[in-house]
């Protein structure tokens, strides 16, 4: 499976453009850029069709483009699918973030959950499911922290998983020598 990495990054990019969305207008792609989009997110990069494109226009020239593309397989009997972050800027597309998206059962319902890098498929879905059932942090009420999307990183310290959810930033950590694995280490609210 090939992969290419700079998700995580793009996303913590544009995140603040995206969450500006008042200054963002939805839109349809014309049939032309639809399949250009389509062959830089998914054809080219996985060899697979595109099940949806979100554009979105800003201010200026510039669009973005988020593209879910058809599922490539199936983990813990749901579909997975490439999530890839596209941008057109001077009339040209370059495609830069990318996750594969698998979704985590929990008790009232599954949480879209998007693992960047090497984390394997079943680490993500322990670290999410673990933190579900996980009760409270500091008196804060752990699942619901975890508004979908959310995203897995694992930075250069192995033992550290980044989780960041709509307004959350979880970080977990898998030595766990006298608890349960995985273990909440920090909780930040962002933007606060």
């Amino acid at each position: 499976m090939k992969r290419r990495h700079a998700g995580f990054a793009a996303w913590l990019v544009l995140s603040p453009v995206l969450a500006a969305g008042a200054d963002a207008t939805s839109f349809q792609l014309p049939a032309a850029e639809s399949a250009t989009v389509e062959k830089l997110a998914c054809r080219s990069r996985h060899d697979v069709g595109v099940e949806t494109i979100d554009a979105r226009a800003y201010r200026g020239d510039h669009v973005s483009a988020e593209v879910r593309c058809s599922s490539h397989g199936v983990f813990m009997g749901s579909p997975m699918h490439y999530i890839v972050q596209c941008a057109r800027s001077l009339g040209q597309w370059d495609c830069h973030g990318e996750w594969n998206e698998i979704l985590v059962k929990v008790d009232e319902g599954e949480i879209p959950v998007r693992v960047e890098g090497q984390i394997p498929l079943g680490v993500s879905y322990q670290t999410i499911h673990g933190i579900a059932s996980s009760g409270n942090f500091q008196g804060y009420p752990l699942r619901e922290a975890l508004a979908p999307p959310c995203y897995l990183n694992r930075g250069s310290a192995q033992e550290f998983v980044d989780v960041k959810c709509d307004g959350w930033h979880i970080v977990v950590s898998m030595w766990c020598p006298q608890s349960d694995c995985p273990r909440v280490f920090s909780m930040t609210k962002l933007g606060t």
